[in-house]
């Protein structure tokens, strides 16, 4: 057990006001991991600096003719509504330009519906293996990353890797510091780095309070 990291949990938890609305106040525990924890990791596989990540494996582009691209890694076989997306067996890279925004309108929540732009005169599909393409490593690394850990790191723009957890103190100590301390020791004695606490305020309208996901310990515990 980390001593200074249990101390300024602890202190942090007993500075919370009280309050009615009970994720109002967090403490929230941000983990830097070292450069050498994820040492092994693959480059990232994008299409492009001009391409938009809207959602994981899918990017969006607007073009000057009019047109937008889409790129969505992961493709696999039996996505279309009621009928068979085609005779691949395999998952696929699909490169997919039109006009039509309505090709593009579920890319942000389920990119695999691009394939509802099959036999249509208007789009045009490139489509690759995705068997050996440079995004399906990446993609297995952190999958199995997350399988393991039950978790994924957040990477800041000055390529550091973190984790963010957080607990609202105002319920019992065993469902809030207590977890997130245990959890936090974990994480630090698997992979290492150093770990900043600080209590902070949300509102109704940002649930979180850094752009990495904040996780509720009683829901959900790394397993590292």
């Amino acid at each position: 057990m980390n001593r200074s990291l249990t101390r300024n949990i602890i202190g942090a938890a007993r500075r919370t006001p009280d309050s009615a609305e009970p994720f109002t106040h967090l403490v929230e525990v941000e983990h830097v991991f070292p450069d050498s924890a994820f040492a092994d990791a693959p480059a990232r596989w994008t299409p492009g600096a001009d391409f938009t990540e809207v959602a994981g494996g899918a990017w969006l582009r607007e073009n000057a003719d009019g047109t937008r691209t889409a790129v969505v890694t992961g493709v696999g076989p039996k996505q279309l509504p009621a009928a068979d997306g085609g005779t691949w067996t395999k998952e696929e890279v699909w490169t997919v330009t039109s006009a039509d925004p309505d090709v593009f309108a579920h890319l942000d929540d389920k990119p695999h519906r691009i394939t509802w732009a099959l036999g249509r005169e208007d789009v045009e599909i490139v489509r690759e293996p995705y068997e050996g393409h440079p995004a399906e490593a990446w993609e297995e690394y952190w999958y199995a990353f997350q399988l393991r850990h039950r978790f994924t790191p957040a990477r800041r723009t000055d390529g550091r890797y973190t984790l963010t957890l957080a607990c609202a103190p105002n319920g019992t100590w065993w469902e809030g510091p207590w977890p997130l301390l245990h959890a936090c020791n974990q994480v630090l004695k698997a992979l290492g780095g150093r770990a900043v606490v600080r209590c902070v305020t949300v509102n109704d309208a940002s649930p979180t309070a850094t752009p990495a996901a904040v996780y509720q310990m009683r829901q959900q515990t790394p397993l590292v």
